[in-house]
C-alpha cells in the first residue's frame, strides 16, 4: 500500500473515531436532558392526579359526613370542614333549595361567594361558577340543604406554593425547579381559566437553545367538578448546561481532527523514514555488489603478482615491476575498503570484526607493504612498537590496516619530508569505567604541514583548501573523513595536529582485547588436506598457489556436486568456501558438507574433524545467517595466507 493511501487511511479512521465519540457524547447528554425533563414531568403528571384525587377524597368525606348524621348543626359543619380542609386551598359551603348559602366551612370567604352564579342545566342538574375557582356541585340528604359545593381556589394554590416549601402538591414541587413552567387551563360549564406558575412568565429561549426545549401535555377529566383540565409541563435546560455540552463538543472536535493531521503525519513520515532506510539498504547492497566485483580482479592481480614475482627473481627489473602491480592492488583494495566504510559510516552500521593477530608479522607485513613504494618514491617509514605489546592481540586486523595506510598514504603522497614515523603502543585507562584497553597509533610526517581549511576534511570529505596544490587531488578527504567516522563508531578516537612547517602527527587510538594466554598453531599444516569451493576459477587458482606455498594438500572446485563428492573421496581437514556460489551460498554448502562428514563418521569407527572457512568479499555483519554458525571461520577476501594461517592459532 502507497504511503498516501495508508496516511490518509489512518487520518479517516481518527475522523471516524472523532465522529463516534461526539456521537455518543451527544446522546449521552441528551439522553441526560430526557431522563431530566420525563423525572419532573412525570412528577407534575403524578402530583396533579394526586392533587385531584386528594380533593375528590374530602368531598367524599364531606358528603359522608352529612349521610352519617341525621343532622348536621352549623358549628360542627364548620369544625368537620376546617379540619379536614387543612391544605387551605379550598373551601365547602352548602345550599338552600332556594340556591341561598347556608354553612361554610370558611367563613372569611363569604363575601366572595356572593359572586357564586348558580344555573340548572337541560337535564335538571344545578351548575356552578365563580372566578378564579374549581367548583363541584354535590346532592346531599339535608332536607334544608340539599347541595353541598367544593370549591378550589386558584390564587389560594399559589399562594399556598409561594409560602411553604416542601409541599407536596405538584406546583410546590415544580416551583423548586428551574426552568419548568406548569399550565393548568381549567374548562368549565360557565368560563375557562388559565393557572401558571411563575416559572411560566420567564423567557422561552431561541435559536440554538430551543432544540433543548421539552413540553408535554395530558388531559385530566374530573367529573364530580363538572370541568376538564388540560395540564401542560414545559422544561428549559438551563444555558448554563448547554453552552458547557457545547464547550465540550468543540474540544473533542478540535482534539480529534488535531489527534488525526498528527496520525496522518506520523504515519507519512514514519513511512518516509522506513523509505530512506530501505533506500539505504539498497544504496549498501548496491555498493557492497560493486565492493565483490572490484575485489575479484584485486585477488588476481595480487596473486598473479605474488605468482610472478616467484617465477621471475631474477631479472631486476621484472621483480619491481611485479612490485609495482602489488602496490597497485593494493592501492585498489584500499579504494575499495574506504568506499564502503565510508557507505556504512554514513548508514551507521560499521561493527569491529576481532580475531587473533601476530602483532609483530603483521607489523612486518605492513613494512612490506611499503617497501616497494618506499624504493620508488625515496620516502621510508620507520615503524617502532613498544615492547609492552604482547606478540598476540585480538582486533579488527583489516580495520586496523586500512586506517594505517589511509594516514600513512596520505603522509608519503603530500607530505615534501622524506621520512614517516610510526609508533605503536598499549593504552590502559586505569580511572575510567570502560577498561577495554586500546591499541594508539602515531604517525607522524615532517613536511609542511596542512592548512586549516584542509583540516576541514575531517568534517567535509570532499573539501580542500582553494588555493592548495591537494586541492586537485581526489582521496584524501574522503580517506580522513573515512577515518573518523570508522573510529567514532567502533569507540576508538582519532586526533589530527598539524602546523605550517612543522608537519602533520595523527594519533588513533583502536578498540583490542588482551589474552593472557600465549598462542602456538596446534595443527601441523604440512600435508594438510583442504578442499577449496569458490566459482571463479582465478581465486581457485590463487588459493592452491597460496595454500602451497605453505605446504598444502589443496584440492579445489568449482561445483557444489563435486565439492560433496570430494569431501568424501578425500576427507580433508580444512575446508575453503565461497559465499556466493552459483547453485547456493556458501554456509547451505558447509550445512550440507557437516550432514555427510556426521553420516560417515556415525558409519565408521575412525574420528574425523574438519574446520570450515567461509570466504567472501563482504563484511561478516552483511551475511545475516552466519550468527547461526559459529563453528565457521570468517575470511574477508582478497583471501590472505596470514590471516589464515592465524585463524589455525589456538591458545595454549
Amino acid at each position: 500500500m502507497s504511503v498516501k493511501y495508508s496516511a490518509c487511511i489512518n487520518m479517516f479512521s481518527g475522523l471516524w473515531v472523532t465522529i463516534l465519540v461526539l456521537w455518543l457524547t451527544l446522546s449521552h447528554s441528551l439522553y441526560e436532558f430526557d431522563a431530566i425533563y420525563d423525572k419532573k414531568a412525570q412528577a407534575v403528571f403524578t402530583s396533579s392526579r394526586d392533587m385531584f384525587l386528594q380533593h375528590k377524597i374530602m368531598l367524599d368525606a364531606l358528603k359522608s359526613f352529612f349521610h352519617a348524621s341525621s343532622k348536621v348543626t352549623s358549628e360542627e359543619f364548620e369544625i368537620f370542614a376546617k379540619d379536614l380542609l387543612k391544605i387551605k386551598s379550598a373551601v365547602a359551603f352548602t345550599l338552600t333549595p332556594s340556591h341561598e348559602l347556608a354553612y361554610i366551612s370558611d367563613k372569611t370567604m363569604a363575601t366572595e361567594l356572593q359572586q357564586l352564579e348558580l344555573v340548572k342545566d337541560p337535564k335538571g342538574e344545578l351548575k356552578a361558577s365563580l372566578a378564579n375557582y374549581t367548583l363541584a356541585v354535590v346532592a346531599i340528604d339535608e332536607p334544608n340543604m340539599p347541595y353541598l359545593v367544593y370549591a378550589v381556589s386558584h390564587q389560594r394554590i399559589l399562594a399556598r406554593i409561594e409560602q411553604e416549601q416542601g409541599d407536596q402538591r405538584i406546583l410546590a414541587r415544580i416551583e423548586q425547579e428551574q426552568g419548568v413552567c406548569i399550565t393548568y387551563q381549567f374548562e368549565q360549564s360557565f368560563e375557562q381559566s388559565l393557572l401558571q406558575n411563575s416559572s411560566c412568565n420567564l423567557k422561552l429561549a431561541s435559536g440554538l437553545f430551543s432544540l433543548f426545549n421539552y413540553s408535554d401535555s395530558q388531559t385530566l377529566a374530573i367529573p364530580e367538578y363538572q370541568t376538564r383540565v388540560s395540564l401542560q409541563v414545559q422544561y428549559q435546560v438551563p444555558q448554563k448546561e448547554v453552552i458547557e455540552l457545547i464547550v465540550i463538543i468543540l474540544l473533542i472536535a478540535a482534539l480529534g481532527i488535531v489527534l488525526s493531521f498528527l496520525l496522518y503525519f506520523k504515519s507519512k513520515n514514519q513511512q518516509i523514514v522506513e523509505q530512506i532506510k530501505l533506500d539505504n539498504r539498497a544504496k549498501l547492497a548496491v555498493l557492497s555488489s560493486i565492493n565483490h566485483e572490484i575485489r575479484t580482479p584485486i585477488n588476481a592481480i595480487l596473486g598473479y603478482s605474488r605468482m610472478l614475482k616467484k617465477a621471475l627473481s631474477q631479472p631486476q627489473e621484472l621483480d619491481k615491476i611485479v612490485d609495482k602491480m602489488a602496490w597497485s592492488a593494493n592501492l585498489l583494495y584500499s579504494v575499495a575498503e574506504n568506499t564502503l566504510n565510508y557507505s556504512k559510516a554514513e548508514a551507521g552500521q560499521l561493527k569491529l570484526n576481532l580475531h587473533s593477530v601476530n602483532l609483530h608479522e603483521y607489523v612486518g607485513n605492513i613494512q612490506d607493504y611499503y617497501r616497494a613504494f618506499s624504493a620508488t618514491s625515496g620516502k621510508r617509514l620507520h615503524i617502532v612498537v613498544n615492547e609492552s605489546l604482547p606478540q598476540f592481540i585480538e582486533l579488527d586486523g583489516t580495520k586496523l590496516f586500512q586506517l594505517m595506510t589511509n594516514i600513512i598514504n596520505n603522509a608519503f603522497k603530500y607530505s615534501t619530508g622524506s621520512e614517516v614515523h610510526c609508533y605503536m603502543d598499549l593504552h590502559l585507562k586505569a580511572n575510567a569505567k570502560d577498561h577495554r584497553p586500546m591499541l594508539r597509533v602515531l604517525i607522524r610526517d615532517f613536511g609542511d604541514g596542512m592548512s586549516k581549511e584542509a583540516q576541514r576534511a575531517l568534517v567535509d570529505p570532499f573539501m580542500h583548501a582553494a588555493n592548495s596544490p591537494i586541492a586537485a587531488t581526489s582521496g584524501m578527504g574522503l580517506g580522513l573523513y573515512t577515518c573518523n567516522r570508522l573510529l567514532e563508531q567502533i569507540g576508538g578516537r582519532f586526533r589530527l595536529r598539524s602546523q605550517k612547517g612543522k608537519g602533520t602527527t595523527v594519533l588513533l587510538h583502536f578498540p583490542c582485547q588482551l589474552s593472557a594466554a600465549k598462542e602456538r598453531l596446534t595443527l601441523q599444516y604440512d600435508q594438510q588436506k583442504v578442499l577449496i569451493i569458490d566459482d571463479n576459477l582465478f581465486n581457485l587458482e590463487i588459493c592452491r598457489a597460496m595454500l602451497e606455498h605453505y605446504h598444502f594438500q589443496t584440492f579445489s572446485t568449482d561445483n557444489t556436486e563435486q565439492a560433496l563428492k570430494m569431501l568424501v573421496k578425500h576427507l580433508p581437514q580444512i575446508v575453503i568456501v565461497d559465499y556466493r556460489l552459483q547453485e547456493m551460498n556458501g554456509l547451505q554448502l558447509v550445512r550440507q558438507m557437516q550432514q555427510v562428514l556426521q553420516n560417515l563418521v556415525s558409519d565408521s569407527p575412525i574420528e574425523h574433524h574438519c574446520r570450515f572457512f567461509l570466504l567472501s568479499a563482504n563484511d561478516c555483519d552483511d551475511i545475516p545467517e552466519l550468527a547461526s554458525f559459529p563453528e565457521v571461520h570468517f575470511m574477508q577476501k582478497p583471501f590472505s595466507a596470514e590471516v589464515f594461517l592465524s585463524k589455525l592459532a589456538v591458545k595454549e
